[in-house]
């Protein structure tokens, strides 16, 4: 067993291992009952980093094959392949155990996250549309974390967060998201404060 998804109350989503090979069962249950069984290749997501999406037509496994990451889109009702499309052809080798999530999700688009020597990108792939909405190119810094948050996704790099709308993939750099710049200097006294003393100030005396 590599990896287990919950869906909903009733519905969790299997990744087991080949055991004589490099691919991935995935399997959807249903109250305890197996429903369809899959084979992919191998399974880019790890215990508690998933690589799993899903809405309600489909569910999507991020994958590795020829050392690229790739996304399967398989049919929620009988798993049946509906199609594939590769996150970083432009790019080299992916880097399997990367930090940070492999895969996010708001069951209408998945959110993929690649990374490799030098590089990471982030994908958003629509579920029920097959194909990559937009891509985002980010520095090479490693990924330390990532979430979804009131129509954005975000990612943290270098303790910093960046945060792209979930429909665009514009990136937001308002206050607001990611807090005012930082105080350089000595900041200005408060007014009302007292001044502070200083060498030759009326208040400094002589020991």
């Amino acid at each position: 067993m590599i990896d287990e998804i919950k869906l909903d109350d009733r519905a969790k989503i299997l990744v087991r291992a080949e055991a004589s090979g490099e691919r991935s069962f995935i399997e959807l249950q249903v109250d305890g009952e197996l429903k369809w069984q899959a084979l992919v290749p191998t399974y880019a997501g790890r215990p508690g980093v998933p690589g799993i999406a899903w809405s309600d037509k489909v569910v999507s496994v991020r994958v590795i094959r020829d050392h690229r990451a790739e996304v399967f889109a398989l049919s929620m009702h009988d798993s049946s392949k509906l199609g594939g499309i590769h996150l970083s052809p432009d790019k080299g080798p992916v880097t399997r155990d990367a930090p940070g999530p492999v895969t996010l999700t708001d069951n209408v688009r998945s959110y993929e996250v690649v990374s490799g020597d030098g590089w990471n990108r982030i994908a958003a792939f629509g579920l029920n549309l097959g194909k990559i909405l937009w891509k985002r190119d980010l520095a090479p810094t490693p990924i330390e974390s990532g979430g979804i948050d009131a129509g954005y996704v975000w990612l943290q790099q270098g303790g910093v967060k960046r945060w792209f709308n979930v429909f665009s993939g514009k990136e937001d750099r308002s206050v607001d998201k990611i807090g005012p710049p930082p105080q350089i200097g000595v900041p200005p006294t408060p007014s009302g404060a007292p001044e502070a003393e200083s060498f030759g100030s009326a208040a400094s005396k002589p020991l």
